[in-house]
């Protein structure tokens, strides 16, 4: 079902006697995608990589159809075939925008707009490094919500400052969700957010790009009984601040975010920098991140799971080597600062008195290197 997706929208494309009143000329179809490789010094799974050289974890390719229904309406929708889901077509974006004198007003299947770089998620091209901080943006595993949204753009002297209303419902997906167990029936479940509302501010100065968003809303039910009992009907908030300075040379960086989640699950904060420098073609780049739990005392005699905490080093380069291509290079260190890190294949567990519980870290890190190939048309 998922795979003929594509061929629809290829073919709707291809039809130009259809009943409408629209031609040809109204769509725009682009597309963009990444060929990327890696490997791990050890099995924990840091970026998706392990042991084994891996060419899926950041290949993806994926096609983007931009319909003009008349000056002021656009339909923009976005398919993306992604190697870590085994390059199944999945519809991430689909929306209708209307275009007031003074607003914009968008509604359907839009992109979460938690961090600096959430609206290009998938494009690799359109940001400097492999691939953004795990710590701040692979922590939050929600990356779209369907509802509507309200974009203002506001001209204060020589700055811009855009304000974007927004609420909906979302979802961790099944692709992305470790509920349950491995093997039970239980896991992979898709965990609704619902009452969804939030807003995000963008203050545009000469080189300089500042961010706040803020978000809320509440789990759903799940349909299984023994697994509602932990995540129906919690409230969750989350908030992030960014910072970029980019003058065409230098590169400049910054988020953080904050997440809550009632109930027993980890609440964290985390931060994210990166300096980079365009030389000719070439940009080099250092980064840093941080991850740590915040609420540790909501999880007593848990042992090893009470908390976690995390930071990373990344070295990297980004190459421009033809029109519209980058290659990227990048090896990460990351130090799970005496604690399973947030990962569980890094979970020591050990038989006690006839129980398995879990007694420590089987890593205290992990060196990754990657490669990838970005590319636009």
């Amino acid at each position: 079902m998922k795979k003929s997706i594509t061929a629809i929208l290829i073919a709707a494309a291809m039809m130009p006697n259809c009943a409408s009143a629209a031609s040809m000329d109204d769509l725009r179809i682009s597309g963009f995608g990444s060929i990327g490789v890696g490997t791990a010094s050890n099995n924990v799974g840091y970026a998706g990589y392990d042991e084994e050289v891996d060419f899926k974890q950041d290949t993806l390719v994926g096609l983007q159809f931009d319909f003009n229904i008349n000056d002021k309406a656009k339909v923009t929708t976005q398919l993306v075939a992604n190697g870590r889901y085994d390059f199944e077509p999945a519809i991430e974006v689909a929306y209708l925008s209307y275009d007031f004198d003074r607003f914009t007003v968008r509604g359907g299947k839009m992109r979460t707009p938690f961090y600096m770089y959430s609206d290009y998620l998938d494009v690799g091209y359109a940001y400097p490094m492999l691939r953004p901080s795990q710590e701040i943006y692979e922590n939050l595993i929600i990356s779209n919500y369907t509802g509507v949204d309200l974009l203002i753009p506001i001209t204060i002297g020589d700055t811009t400052l855009q304000l974007q209303a927004f609420t909906g419902v979302s979802q961790v997906e099944e692709r992305d969700s470790t509920m349950g167990e491995k093997g039970d029936p239980t896991f992979g479940l898709q965990i609704d957010i619902n009452k969804v509302v939030g807003a995000t501010v963008h203050w545009y100065i000469d080189d300089w790009t500042l961010r706040y968003a803020y978000a809320q809303g509440e789990t759903g039910e799940t349909g299984v009984i023994e697994m509602d009992s932990m995540v129906a009907n919690k409230d969750a908030t989350f908030s992030s601040v960014g910072l970029q300075y980019n003058d065409g040379s230098l590169l400049v960086n910054l988020e953080a975010m904050s997440m809550k989640l009632d109930g027993v699950f980890h609440d964290n904060e985390g931060v994210s920098g990166l300096l980079g420098y365009q030389i000719g073609n070439f940009m080099p780049y250092i980064s840093a991140s941080w991850i740590n739990t915040t609420d540790d005392e909501e999880r007593e005699n848990t042992g090893a799971l009470q908390r976690y905490e995390r930071l990373s080093y990344s070295v990297g380069n980004r190459w421009d080597f033809a029109q519209n291509m980058a290659l990227k290079i990048d090896v990460t260190y990351v130090d799970y600062r005496d604690t399973y890190g947030g990962y569980g294949a890094n979970i020591e567990y050990q038989n006690i008195g006839g129980n398995i519980v879990p007694v420590g870290a089987r890593y205290d890190d992990t060196f990754v290197y990657s490669m990838s190939v970005d590319f636009v048309f």
